[in-house]
């Protein structure tokens, strides 16, 4: 699998709340329906935390870390070509605008590895 992420602000004046409900009833099924070869299609809300150890900031820099998976590289490439046709990026461009702080937008390719950890006794 080829998987990228993309972190987004949301739109100023916006509350997490409206955020999220926005998100996940009209856009991600919008993106979901628009995109070809899209495998998985998953968002992360962010919100602060903090400890004795981490302080939480304020306001973070991202609220959604948006991960978008494909069978391969060229999957994506063509999924990302699909979305820059005039008629598409029309459609994803105006939604966008009522969600995201456009200015925010950061795609980045992911190449995972993971370590196996003993369970807890």
């Amino acid at each position: 699998m080829f998987k990228a992420v993309v972190m987004i602000k949301r739109k100023p004046g916006m509350s997490m709340e409206e955020f999220i409900n926005y998100y996940e009833t009209r856009h991600a099924p919008l993106g979901a329906s628009k995109v070809p070869n899209l495998k998985r299609y998953v968002r992360h809300f962010i919100r602060p935390y903090g400890n004795a150890v981490y302080g939480a900031d304020a306001e973070p820099p991202y609220d959604v870390l948006t991960e978008i998976w494909f069978d391969d590289q060229a999957d994506f490439e063509r999924g990302m070509a699909y979305l820059t046709e005039p008629e598409t990026a029309a459609i994803i461009g105006a939604d966008e605008e009522m969600l995201f702080d456009k200015s925010s937008i950061r795609f980045m390719l992911m190449e995972d590895h993971e370590t196996t950890v003993p369970l807890a006794r």
